[in-house]
């Protein structure tokens, strides 16, 4: 989901290229819903097992073959979507650069701290498209939109005070296991004293935002909430969500689709990032800030240890937030 939405600069900039050409986006079956909001596509062509090998890879080139493509362009650098594509017979095929060079007509190759989407918008230039539509965007629809202000009006928070949305669990993102989770997790009482001293300190109306499967964080967080806040984990439909993070005035939250879902609704976001890389996971654009934990240092046994959120402090993210406002 994060990855379809990381597209949209993209997208946007191939329309703005090709006014007249048919946009279809081959996105896993899961990200979906998703691309139906994405305006420059015409047609989402969702594929189970996108992103795996075997199947996944026969059944991305009977797609790609059928469609009779002019150009394709791989968000993605894993040799499999590059040999389905050379297999289908695409004339121009623009990637990213590496192992696969040799499958593609035209290459870019990821820069240093480059956030993921950029790499992608300079796939345009290889296109030959040089015109830039840096912001990502998604719309979720009237209905949705309106069901949101439903929502924000029934928690009473939506009164001109400011307004944060918090994702206090890894709601959304692909499930690499418990452990590859709980890795990229922030600690819930973290969560908690942060919505006290944003409520304390600016007058802040809390939002809960998740997927069911961050039930759990959210119940841990309210322990120790103290500020006003509404639970929305798990109760609304994506796209009532996306409406309702239009309306807020920022997100915060770790490793999770969330924050590009924010980027495109234009709310900027605060993102908390240990395991991970923020620099090029993180929400795309100049509203958007990244709290990076830096990895441990290399001790004699040449053991190379991840970085903990545990590293990220509260008072961390505050001044993060604080600089965005």
């Amino acid at each position: 989901m994060a990855e379809t939405l990381q597209t949209t600069p993209l997208l946007r900039t191939l329309r703005a290229g090709y006014p007249t050409a048919r946009i279809a986006l081959v996105c896993p079956s899961t990200a979906t819903d998703l691309a139906d909001g994405i305006p420059p596509v015409d047609q989402v062509v969702p594929l189970p097992g996108l992103r795996g090998t075997g199947t996944g890879g026969l059944r991305l080139w009977a797609k790609l073959r059928s469609m009779r493509l002019d150009a394709v362009f791989l968000c993605t650098s894993g040799s499999i979507a590059a040999t389905a594509a050379y297999f289908a017979g695409i004339p121009q095929r623009s990637g990213v650069g590496g192992g696969i060079g040799l499958l593609l007509t035209g290459r870019v190759k990821p820069r240093r701290a480059e956030n993921q989407a950029e790499t992608w918008l300079r796939l345009a230039q290889v296109g030959g498209v040089h015109q830039q539509l840096h912001s990502p965007v998604f719309e979720p629809g009237p209905e949705a939109r309106r069901r949101a202000e439903q929502v924000l009006h029934g928690t009473g928070l939506g009164d001109g005070r400011l307004l944060v949305a918090i994702a206090p669990g890894t709601g959304y993102a692909e499930s690499h296991g418990a452990a590859a989770a709980a890795a990229t997790a922030w600690d819930p009482e973290r969560w908690a004293h942060l919505a006290n001293l944003l409520a304390q300190r600016h007058g802040a109306g809390i939002l809960l935002v998740g997927s069911a499967h961050d039930r759990y964080a959210a119940e841990r967080t309210k322990m120790d909430l103290r500020a006003a806040a509404t639970d929305l984990v798990g109760e609304i439909d994506l796209a009532t969500l996306a409406g309702v993070i239009a309306r807020c005035d920022l997100l915060v939250g770790s490793d999770t689709p969330l924050l590009q879902l924010a980027a495109a609704m234009n709310t900027p976001t605060v993102g908390l990032f240990g395991p991970t890389d923020g620099a090029r996971g993180g929400a795309y654009g100049p509203a958007h800030r990244v709290v990076q934990a830096l990895a441990p240092p290399l001790y004699e046994d040449g053991i190379e240890n991840p970085a903990s959120m545990d590293q990220i402090r509260v008072e961390d993210v505050l001044a993060g937030i604080e600089a965005t406002l």
